[in-house]
């Protein structure tokens, strides 16, 4: 879902003292399985914790386009798409409690990265007791689908959001 450029300009500058010259607080990299390791997963994604080992990135990795957002060596988020068949997408992202400091700068790569995905149906599964993903969600051009009763491993129900072209 992040875009492939190696910083995303234009939001969240941070000077840097010894330059005296700003770069983007958010550099994006290939995702690399190890990020899930260094990844401090925001209070709403805790019940994903126990699944994401080294064996899940690499077929992540494996599934379809990924990348990271760092903020220095902090891993903010990590992001993709899993590619199911010609025409059928599932978007993904995992993020950081730091995530907010940084939302303008990832939301700029994955809108910009989804502009040039060209895909016939591309879904996102949010929770729907997190009013700030479904908003998030919606503002990348996902409209709601279908509620999926005990969808995740603790049980809950999630939201289906599609794009579909």
């Amino acid at each position: 879902m992040l875009a492939m450029e190696r910083a995303v300009t234009g939001h969240d500058l941070v000077d840097c003292p010894t330059t005296g010259y700003s770069r983007p607080a958010v550099d994006v990299v290939p995702f690399e399985p190890w990020h899930l390791r260094e990844l401090a997963l925001q209070p709403s994604q805790l019940g994903l914790l126990s699944t994401l080992t080294i064996e899940h990135g690499c077929g992540l990795v494996q599934a379809g386009p990924s990348w990271s957002a760092m903020a220095g060596f902090d891993v903010i988020a990590c992001a993709g798409v899993i590619e199911f068949w010609e025409g059928r997408a599932q978007a993904w992202a995992l993020l950081s409690a730091q995530f907010p400091q940084h939302v303008k700068s990832v939301h700029r790569a994955v809108r910009q990265f989804l502009r040039g995905y060209d895909v016939a149906r591309l879904e996102c599964i949010v929770d729907p007791r997190d009013p700030r993903t479904v908003r998030w969600a919606e503002h990348l051009g996902f409209t709601y689908e279908s509620t999926m009763p005990k969808y995740t491993p603790n049980g809950e129900s999630q939201d289906m959001m599609v794009r579909l072209r």
